[in-house]
């Protein structure tokens, strides 16, 4: 799969972040936390959980040889007492501790947007809760949007000519996450307390369905791009602005609804 685009990603960031504020506004640190960011992205998130465990640390991790280099370009314009506590290692979060290196060595487990990549979340969480010291915490949230007019009028298209014969077997990365009410009893199975799950739909303004195609192509769309030959990718792009122009019944300006799963647990004290 081609590696991740970081601006293209952060062209959105004023919406990308809006589940992280969220979480924030929850997530009570004492300061001293041992926090690791699965999937951390351009780093910008890593960067403020590190800022607010002054006697703590922040490592955050990616497969992404891009944004690894991107974050790495971030932490250079932080501050020098945050800088030496923090970290970016290229690592797969598919699998993180998978060999047990990091038993009971994070408080705080964090991933924004980027469990829905991965497959097996019943062993991704089992390690989740062997990485976590006797009452450390578990903070995830993932898209669960593909419900949403975007993602079925892409997944239709896809479905067509002249595209199925590349297309037909290609999902939306949501289409993998199930509803909070699986991981209510999923996370207590493992051995997880005070867990809650639960969804919301957080309204995004967009100037155009145009817009929301550059949202997807960061992300939702590249897998479908990755499936097809260079030299299609911007008849596809165009067929998809044009479906969704129809399906929003608008050129213009519109609120782009995102459905988001968000994932809350403890390991006991002890």
């Amino acid at each position: 799969m081609a590696d991740w685009n970081p601006e293209l990603y952060n062209r959105f960031r004023r919406y990308r972040e809006e589940p992280f504020l969220a979480i924030l506004e929850r997530l009570r640190l004492r300061g001293e936390e041992s926090i690791i960011d699965l999937g951390c992205g351009s780093g910008e998130n890593t960067v403020e959980l590190a800022r607010r465990v002054p006697r703590g640390c922040a490592v955050g991790i990616d497969s992404s040889a891009a944004m690894i280099e991107a974050a790495n370009k971030v932490l250079e314009g932080v501050e020098g007492e945050v800088r030496e506590r923090l970290s970016f290692q290229l690592a797969d979060i598919a699998t993180f501790n998978s060999a047990g290196e990091h038993s009971r060595e994070y408080s705080v487990v964090f991933s924004n947007a980027a469990l829905q990549w991965v497959p097996g979340h019943r062993e991704i969480f089992q390690h989740i809760l062997d990485a976590l010291t006797p009452g450390g915490r578990v903070v995830a949230q993932m898209p669960k949007n593909d419900q949403e007019t975007a993602q079925i009028t892409i997944l239709a298209l896809a479905a067509e000519p002249p595209w199925k014969e590349l297309l037909a077997k290609v999902t939306v990365p949501s289409r993998a996450v199930p509803g909070p009410e699986r991981y209510n009893q999923l996370l207590p199975e493992l051995g997880f307390t005070e867990v809650d799950c639960y969804e919301h739909v957080f309204q995004h303004p967009m100037d155009s369905p145009r817009e929301v195609v550059d949202w997807s192509r960061a992300t939702t769309l590249r897998p479908f791009l990755n499936a097809l030959p260079a030299d299609k990718h911007a008849a596809f792009i165009d067929a998809v602005a044009q479906r969704l122009t129809r399906a929003y019944g608008t050129a213009g300006p519109l609120i782009f609804p995102f459905r988001r799963l968000f994932i809350w647990g403890r390991r006991p004290a002890k």
